[in-house]
């Protein structure tokens, strides 16, 4: 189905509900003007060390006190990428003490690293996934540690600061690069991306698991290498975008796909073994699909939200984008059952019938993040980019059922619709944080992040 979009139009004319008449409290989604600089509810982070001084935010964690720690791709001094971590009080204030003057980057002993798949936290450590490039065609998976005040951490294994997992499939081509981390409840590290084979666009599901000291877990994925590759002959390429770790143990992964003899991308679920082997979700390893209307333009999942299901496997709340119309992107949300490649036909806007909501604006709009809010719903993190424009944050919420809320606000860190592109969304207590990067001037980004209150209004639930 295709949401009304007369509600959301008259919302962004009138000021994303944050104009009119006072109230005596401020509505859910409002920024918290008790955060961030100046009060403002949002709080720029500049690293700016050199080069174009073109600096990426890429992922995102709370801490239990409310803190926010902010990982993503710097540059030097010397303009060589880096991995960088930024911590916030919970205030939304620089923490002053964090690394050198807030600021955190890997050792430049490292080499040239790329943040890809954005930040975990494991008990009092941080750790930042992506990729190592030691030449134009030589890429790993890496991921470095730091503590939470900002120093960098040694693995056992090496007495490094990060450590590398090379993949290499393919004779002449080792593109490996992940996207999302993630930490099981025993401390070891799930990484999970994709490596190209003959070319870069010739590429499998790969996944590779970390011991607790960042040796390779030899009890995991193909021959117990470590490493788990993953497409079947149905597929020409696949990518994972995010990886979690259910409540049973297994592996689960979103991304996109292209089948053999499609037009373009469907959107992917994969799903592993505590072990490394394929759990199959229908008839083939991967459950692949699109949105009625799109089996001829590209969909793409980009993350999904963990929720209990029934027989011990958990339902996975999904968002990414569908293209509905020529290139245009919509925003995408649906639910899939945890123990098959089904839809939750319930789970549809209401009607009850295909399982997924796509919102559709006039402009371009994808899905780039969700988080669960216990009992109330479902609140998605959007890349918003209006005709003619450059793109802006634009925060949203469905309800259970998969029909949309009024809770909503966009968020413009510089000029009006100057590249704003968000990162990831959480719900804390009373909050919700955002991060992701603005533009600055010219091409130098910034790091940035905003939070929004909650349970203002639909302090109980929802008050329909």
């Amino acid at each position: 189905m295709v949401a009304n979009t007369t509600m959301f139009r008259t919302l962004l004319a009138c000021g994303l509900l944050q104009t009119g008449a006072a109230a005596a409290l401020p509505l859910d989604g409002a920024l918290d003007t008790g955060w961030g600089l100046f009060n403002s509810g949002k709080s720029p982070i500049a690293f700016d060390y050199g080069g174009t001084m073109v600096d990426y935010a890429n992922g995102s964690v709370v801490g239990p006190d409310g803190s926010m720690y902010i990982s993503g791709t710097v540059r030097d001094a010397n303009g060589i990428a880096r991995m960088g971590v930024t911590r916030l009080l919970p205030n939304g204030l620089i923490d002053d003490n964090f690394g050198t003057e807030g600021r955190a980057m890997t050792q430049t002993s490292q080499g040239e690293l790329f943040n890809t798949a954005g930040i975990a936290m494991r008990n009092n450590s941080l750790l930042v996934g992506g990729y190592k490039k030691t030449t134009a065609d030589n890429w790993d998976f890496v991921v470095c540690a730091f503590s939470t005040a900002g120093v960098p951490l040694l693995f056992n294994s090496t007495l490094t600061q990060c450590v590398t997992a090379s993949i290499e499939p393919g004779p002449s081509l080792s593109r490996d690069i992940p996207y999302g981390i993630a930490v099981q409840p025993d401390g070891k590290i799930v990484m999970a991306g994709t490596t190209a084979v003959a070319s870069a666009a010739d590429t499998y599901a790969a996944f590779v698991r970390f011991e607790t000291g960042g040796a390779l877990d030899h009890t995991f994925g193909l021959s117990n290498s470590g490493i788990q590759l993953m497409r079947t002959s149905n597929f020409i390429r696949h990518q994972i975008n995010a990886v979690a770790i259910a409540s049973n143990g297994k592996i689960v992964a979103v991304g996109k796909t292209d089948v053999v003899g499609g037009n373009d991308s469907s959107a992917l679920i994969v799903r592993l073994e505590a072990d490394g082997t394929v759990d199959q979700l229908s008839q083939s390893d991967e459950c692949a699909f699109e949105v009625d209307g799109s089996n001829s333009r590209d969909t793409e999942l980009l993350d999904f939200a963990l929720v209990p299901g029934s027989g011990g496997e958990d339902d996975l709340i999904t968002v990414g984008y569908a293209q509905m119309s020529g290139t245009v992107r919509s925003g995408l949300i649906a639910k899939r059952l945890g123990s098959t490649c089904a839809y939750d036909a319930s789970f549809s806007g209401g009607d009850g019938t295909n399982g997924y909501t796509v919102l559709t604006a006039g402009d371009s709009m994808s899905f780039e993040s969700v988080a669960v809010q216990p009992n109330v719903g479902y609140v998605v993190a959007a890349n918003y980019t209006p005709t003619g424009g450059d793109s802006d944050w634009l925060i949203g919420r469905y309800r259970p059922d998969g029909t949309s809320d009024l809770l909503i606000n966009q968020i413009d860190f510089g000029a009006l619709h100057q590249s704003d592109l968000v990162a990831d969304v959480h719900v804390f207590h009373d909050g919700i944080y955002v991060a992701g990067s603005w533009l600055k001037s010219g091409v130098n980004y910034d790091f940035g992040a905003a939070r929004l209150l909650l349970d203002q209004i639909f302090a109980d639930g929802f008050d329909d």
